[in-house]
């Protein structure tokens, strides 16, 4: 409404096309239901923004100096080792860019190795908050993960309460099941986008609403549950499929079904009673059922009910296989072996 907007940036750059051993080149059409596999690459970008933005990005920023006061570098050096998140850029910081809207600009600089994409997000609005989580994972490449959130003052409390706790949860748990998270940061982006992944970096949707009787925004449990939710959900897309590099417009359950089954983990260890949209056998039973339903292995772009296919029904099968057919222990060791 003010003109001060947030600006998200994916899908932005020519990319490399795959050539793989069962498909050859990997050149079909984007129509939506399902993303390409990748080639890994290293990248360096520079970002020019105006000078009172704060930018999220895929990998580490290589030039806090020139973007972040002494007084932000310091919050960031204290959130490594803090046992809460901490604003690197408070509330007050964020609402006086907003009233300033500058007119000169700063060149934000991010490095990031061995990932296959590459997305962004600016704006003068975001609040930063930022915590550190450790990895105690044999042969960690990070000891320490940077799990930051960057949003608006539109999504506090909410925001505030629950994003950057949900990154930290969900590296935690994902880590248990396959490997250790090989990259130094994890982030958690509010803004138009509800739901989308990229190396490093999240879109999440979910905000609070303005209580009827005295204005304030405030939230619901639904909310709340929402929010979880969809951060591990998108968080966790950088094990399956960004890091294990499957391939989703051919096989859209080795990247969905099999994040959609880690977050339902991450989600009952978060809450017994989470209410999960995903992973009992109770939710899945009318689509069971239905004519609407296909195999696993139906390439993505045929799958006619692609929520209940493609995450649902794999998340499903492998609840039953680990808790009811193969139990826990020889279960998750097969799981881990397949990740690694």
């Amino acid at each position: 409404k003010d003109g001060n907007c947030i600006y998200e940036g994916a899908q932005w750059f020519p990319r490399l096309a795959v050539y793989s051993d069962y498909e050859g080149w990997h050149n079909k059409a984007f129509l939506g239901a399902g993303e390409f596999t990748l080639e890994f690459g290293d990248y360096r970008v520079a970002l020019t923004v105006p000078s009172d933005h704060v930018v999220s990005s895929t990998g580490v920023l290589q030039n806090p100096g020139a973007v972040l006061t002494a007084a932000q570098r310091d919050r960031l050096a204290r959130a490594r080792t803090a046992s809460e998140p901490v604003y690197v850029v408070t509330p007050e910081e964020a609402a006086a860019a907003e009233k300033a809207k500058a007119t000169t600009e700063k060149t934000w600089i991010f490095q990031a190795s061995n990932v296959r994409d590459f997305g962004w997000a600016s704006s003068r609005k975001f609040v930063w908050d930022a915590l550190g989580v450790k990895q105690d994972e044999p042969g960690a490449e990070h000891p320490v993960v940077m799990a930051m959130s960057f949003f608006p003052k539109e999504a506090r409390p909410l925001w505030d309460a629950y994003s950057t706790k949900s990154i930290a949860h969900t590296l935690k748990v994902y880590s248990d099941f396959t490997f250790a998270y090989p990259y130094p940061v994890a982030q958690s982006v509010n803004g138009p986008v509800g739901g989308m992944e990229y190396p490093m970096i999240s879109f999440n949707g979910p905000r609070p609403v303005k209580d009827k009787k005295t204005g304030a925004l405030t939230y619901t449990e639904r909310a709340k549950y929402g929010l979880i939710g969809v951060v591990i959900h998108e968080v966790g897309h950088n094990y399956f499929p960004m890091i294990v590099n499957s391939d989703e417009r051919q096989w859209t359950w080795m990247d969905e079904g099999l994040n959609s089954f880690l977050e339902f983990q991450a989600e009952v260890q978060w809450d017994k009673k989470f209410p999960s949209r995903r992973g009992e056998p109770k939710d899945i039973v009318e689509y069971m059922v239905s004519q609407d339903q296909v195999p696993l292995m139906t390439q993505s772009d045929s799958v006619i009910q692609f929520g209940p296919n493609g995450y649902s029904k794999p998340a499903t099968a492998l609840v039953i296989l680990r808790e009811t057919i193969m139990g826990r222990e020889l279960f998750d060791r097969a799981f881990k072996e397949y990740s690694n």
